[in-house]
């Protein structure tokens, strides 16, 4: 029951950070962490038994599947977590499905929900994923 509860602890407190990093660098009410970062997002990778969780989803008519999501909501009676889908770039702004093509994670709108008991693991991932900007330079 331990390794249980201290999940639910992790999950809450890496939500609670992502809150911290809402507002705008400018608004004196924001919070620190949200003036020196420019990401809104800590992104995570959660571990099922021995392997990653992944899911599958559409953006702007584009399928992609993706091992990295957001943390949107945290059900402790249900004990369960509510997870956005980060499309994952390449830096040509393609989606990939090779992690070590990966450039930057773009937040979704599709949402998926498993059981926190379910969890054997989270990794997070880092938040330059989240701001990396796709440049495309002139060739001359």
């Amino acid at each position: 029951m331990r390794r249980k509860n201290g999940m639910l602890f992790f999950l809450a407190v890496l939500k609670e950070q992502q809150d911290q990093l809402k507002g705008l660098k400018t608004d004196i009410c924001s919070s620190l962490l949200a003036k020196l970062l420019d990401a809104d997002t800590i992104p995570v990778m959660i571990q099922i038994g021995s392997d990653y969780f992944e899911a599958s989803g559409t953006s702007n008519g584009c399928p992609f599947t993706t091992k990295c999501f957001r943390i949107e909501a945290i059900n402790k009676e249900k004990r369960t977590v509510t997870l956005s889908l980060l499309k994952p770039l390449d830096v040509c702004g393609d989606v990939t499905a090779c992690f070590c093509d990966l450039y930057r994670l773009e937040k979704t709108k599709t949402c998926v929900m498993i059981c926190i008991d379910r969890i054997s693991g989270i990794q997070c991932v880092e938040m330059e994923r989240m701001i990396n900007k796709i440049v495309v330079e002139p060739k001359w």
